[in-house]
């Protein structure tokens, strides 16, 4: 008889729901859309490279190097015309404040004549320090501009990438010049008679030293995952992101389903139900269930948007792993979560517009403080133990061990056992506060 009741209490919620079809609409279709923007958003942002215009006014050696180097890094591409004319200074500089290119890049004149010059009397200076040398030449300003919108780590990227530009010409330089006076101090020491019999030879760069002019470092440098499976499948905007926002949307049920919980309460409904011979846990168990259903449904559709969507805009296709049965424990243990939330919130709000603003407030700060939004690791410090204390990290976290790390069933454990203990502690904190108050939610 219980069985009966509580199929008849799941299907009067889920008729309920099936005549809502706009909001049906949204639940399914609103997390697949996000799911899909935030990828395709994040995907660009990590592998696109950087246009950066390029104006060399100096026209001399130093801005050959720099650009011959410049088109060894893959994230930056520099511009110099727009057209068929060459960008001046000052059209670069209206770009970049006009939002156009985020940077730009000018080299002065006489860039490479005060370069090679400070190069080759601090070589000199160093080698004959007896000698009365002139001082160094001002060296002009290589000029950056750059868009005040940037980001702070994007405008860091690119700074980085041109100190590495230059520090490499200058290193370039140095050897040029060492290599060219090393014959002259050498013969300085030496007697001239053994300079006559053994002549040096004139040393250059390129010749002694050609690995300063190829693109391959001396010391190379390789990616590893570190997992404690041994786990290496790549980590894809794709694989990351889809569990994620997955759980961000189900968290969201929790809105309609506190709500009707409110509207029942609102209508005399419950108060109805309560005369019949179905208690309030069959009640409780009935909406639970039936919500559960559609938030499988929802999961289901972003997974689906993932495999089949997200390849169409040339993005590789979400891998949900070989362990179907661990990834369906951890996705029914988010929902029970969710679901346990939606109960709390819709016995203890009074209205429906309580729910409505900070149920969604709440999911968010949720999915900020735990991973979900901003990584965990760019968190300030005193901020990532509370973490611990979101269950949409609990989420995250267990399917990153599943499908990223390559964990097993007791790696999960803990997060599932986490979000299964929420949902439990929730909804039983739902029925001692309606027990308490004489009210059923």
């Amino acid at each position: 008889m219980v069985g009966d009741k509580l199929f008849v209490s799941i299907g009067k919620e889920l008729l309920l729901l099936i005549r809502d079809r706009a909001g049906m609409a949204l639940l399914f279709v609103m997390p697949a859309f996000l799911v899909i923007v935030i990828t395709l958003i994040q995907d660009k942002v990590t592998t696109t490279s950087v246009e950066v215009l390029f104006v060399d006014i100096d026209r001399g050696a130093a801005g050959s190097e720099i650009r011959s180097l410049f088109n060894h890094i893959d994230s930056i591409h520099l511009v110099e015309t727009l057209g068929d004319e060459q960008v001046s200074a000052d059209q670069a500089q209206a770009l970049v404040a006009a939002s156009k290119f985020q940077f730009a890049i000018v080299l002065p004149q006489g860039l490479s004549e005060a370069t090679d010059e400070a190069v080759r009397l601090t070589v000199t200076r160093n080698l004959f320090p007896e000698r009365q040398l002139p001082a160094l030449p001002t060296v002009p300003e290589i000029l950056v501009w750059f868009d005040p919108t940037v980001h702070g780590s994007f405008r860091a990227a690119v700074r980085s990438a041109l100190d590495q530009v230059v520090m490499g010409l200058s290193t370039r330089l140095l050897v040029e010049k060492s290599l060219a006076l090393l014959p002259e101090k050498i013969g300085a020491d030496l007697p001239p008679a053994m300079l006559q019999a053994l002549p040096l030879a004139d040393l250059q760069a390129k010749k002694v030293l050609p690995q300063l002019f190829q693109d391959s470092p001396l010391m190379p440098v390789r990616e590893q995952f570190s997992t404690a499976m041994g786990f290496i499948m790549q980590p894809t905007a794709v694989q990351q992101n889809i569990p994620a926002w997955a759980i961000f949307g189900i968290f969201f049920i929790v809105v309609p389903l506190a709500g009707s919980l409110i509207k029942e309460r609102e209508s005399g409904t419950l108060l109805r139900l309560k005369v019949l011979p179905v208690s309030y846990l069959t009640i409780i168990s009935g909406k639970i269930l039936a919500y559960a259903v559609v938030c499988c449904i929802q999961f289901a559709v972003i997974l689906m948007a993932g495999i089949f969507v997200l390849p169409l805009f040339g993005l590789a296709a979400f891998e949900p792993g070989s362990q179907p049965l661990l990834f369906a424990i951890m996705m029914l243990s988010v929902i029970a979560a969710a679901c346990g939330y939606g109960i709390l919130l819709g016995t203890i709000g009074r209205t429906y517009e309580q729910i409505a603003v900070f149920g969604p407030v709440s999911i968010v700060i949720g999915a900020a403080l735990g991973g979900i939004m901003v990584p965990i690791y760019a968190l300030p410090d005193f901020m990532r133990p509370i973490c611990l204390f979101s269950p949409l990290y609990w989420g995250q976290s267990g399917f990153y061990d599943l499908l990223l790390r390559g964990g097993d069933l007791r790696s999960i454990v803990p997060e599932a056992a986490a979000l299964l203990a929420f949902g439990l502690v929730t909804t039983m904190a739902a029925y001692l506060f309606s027990t308490g108050k004489k009210r059923h939610p």
